[in-house]
């Protein structure tokens, strides 16, 4: 991975090789977790009353050591909990690791993650503080960035089954032979059941690129791509459309603010740039966004679908129209303005200011030489446009800036994570029909990832100027 074997690593870099060696060699990192983490410090007090209390004194199983065996679950991406046991009962080292003295059956496991759902939402809440006091250390800037998607986990329901698809759209054309191609999918989209018939949590989407009947979760990480909000979105209705990317981006919105709100309820850190996908874009969101949870800046590209016309919208000038991204244009010339800046004075609000785009600066002074002037000033026309009143197409950035463009390339780190917690999770073989259970599931895979985002910080601080072969040395001692 490394071209320098002894180049010191970076926080960055050390996090990046703990992932990878989480994704394809997962068993070697057992040994750094029993050096460098302890569980016990995350707990909270309720959780040990409500597991205690549930099993009274005559417990064979440490709240713990439950939550071991979960991890190495996770870590191991074992799917099933019929081939977590199985493990367990034939690994001496695992079983050491979870301090076991006997392997808990496959229904008290089930359990486990049905009753204990809400403490273990606690547990991850409590993780996820602790790596984001850690991300604000290291990097405060990609700290106070939120970024936020939504992702569906698709169970194994008839549904699902590409034969039930092709089944509704033949019936569909049978009974509209006249209807063209495109027709024949829309009617069939919107003609589907609006939940599963194994459950009303399973609900008709488009997710992932496809149509699918799903769980959709909302989730919310920072810069580095650690998940600080796990939020259930099933219970939100996919909007009754036959447009799939109208019903998404309907419900996206809808999945946003419960996302919000359990942000600011569990981290008291003041968050500064919010970056999501144009399925966001709406004037209701921006000032959402801006207004009331105290973002400085949202970057969402513009969605077509969120505009009335491609056209300008006009102003009180009959020579000046506004773009449809907030740029001020000149009729006369089909030219748009050139931004000078902010402007903030006294008493006033914040003013972007414009100039005409023949206006020109020689020997320090400003002249136009506009063959159509609108004006009689030598230095040409000026235009403000106010940020506040228009906060879709001045989202606090300017939209056609490089800072803009390049805070919306790091919108890929939380599909990386999406794809992360879905691996930890044995996405490809997900049996499971209850939503509570699922739940569980992915904040213990969350968990995970949050587990390992702290190891590596705990690396770096244990072992001054580390390079990539004084790790692999290091991961050989502790093997």
């Amino acid at each position: 991975m490394f071209k320098k074997q002894n180049k010191q690593l970076s926080f960055l870099e050390l996090y990046e090789h703990v992932k990878n060696v989480a994704l394809n060699n997962p068993h070697t990192l057992l040994g750094f977790f029993s050096n460098f983490i302890d569980l016990n410090q995350f707990i909270p007090t309720s959780f040990f009353k409500t597991y205690y209390k549930y099993f009274g004194r005559q417990r064979d199983f440490s709240l713990q050591s439950m939550l071991c065996a979960f991890f190495v679950q996770k870590i191991l991406k074992l799917p099933t909990l019929t081939q977590l046991r199985a493990i367990l009962l034939n690994s001496y080292e695992l079983r050491t690791f979870c301090n076991f003295n006997k392997i808990p059956s496959i229904s008290t496991f089930s359990r486990f993650r049905k009753i204990f759902c809400l403490d273990i939402e606690k547990l991850f809440y409590n993780i996820a503080n602790y790596a984001h006091n850690i991300a604000l250390r290291i990097n405060p800037d990609l700290a106070s960035t939120i970024i936020f998607d939504t992702t569906a986990l698709e169970p194994k329901v008839k549904e699902n089954n590409p034969k039930f698809i092709q089944a509704q759209l033949k019936k569909t054309k049978s009974q509209n032979p006249d209807l063209q191609s495109h027709l024949v999918y829309s009617l069939t989209y919107s003609n589907l059941p609006q939940t599963a018939s194994a459950s009303p949590y399973i609900t008709r989407m488009f997710a992932n690129g496809h149509f699918c009947y799903g769980y959709k979760f909302s989730i919310l990480t920072n810069g580095f791509g650690i998940p600080l909000v796990i939020s259930p979105a099933f219970t939100f209705l996919q909007a009754d459309t036959s447009d799939p990317n109208c019903a998404k981006a309907i419900s996206d919105s809808k999945a946003l603010i419960p996302a919000l709100i359990s942000l600011n309820k569990n981290f008291q850190n003041s968050f500064s740039t919010f970056i999501a996908d144009s399925a966001l874009d709406s004037y209701a969101i921006y000032s959402t966004l801006i207004n009331n949870f105290k973002f400085s800046k949202a970057i969402i590209p513009i969605n077509p679908r969120g505009s009335k016309s491609n056209l300008t919208s006009s102003t009180s000038d009959p020579n000046i129209s506004i773009s449809s991204e907030g740029v001020p244009f000149c009729n006369k010339l089909n030219k748009p303005f050139i931004r000078e800046g902010f402007c903030n004075g006294k008493n006033r609000s914040p003013r972007i200011k414009w100039r005409c785009p023949c206006s020109q600066i020689k020997d320090g002074k400003r002249f136009c030489n506009c063959p159509h002037p609108c004006t009689s000033s030598k230095s040409g026309r000026m235009f403000y446009t106010y940020p506040d009143s228009d906060l879709r197409n001045f989202p606090g950035i300017d939209r056609n800036s490089k800072e803009f463009e390049q805070l919306y390339k790091s919108r890929v780190t939380i599909e990386q994570t999406i794809f992360q917690l879905k691996f930890f999770l044995g996405y490809d073989t997900l049996f499971s029909y209850d939503h509570t259970s699922l739940f569980s599931d992915l904040l213990l895979s969350a968990i995970c990832m949050l587990l390992i985002f702290i190891l590596s910080y705990f690396i770096l601080t244990s072992h001054k100027n580390i390079t990539y072969k004084k790790l692999q040395k290091l991961k050989k001692l502790i093997a």
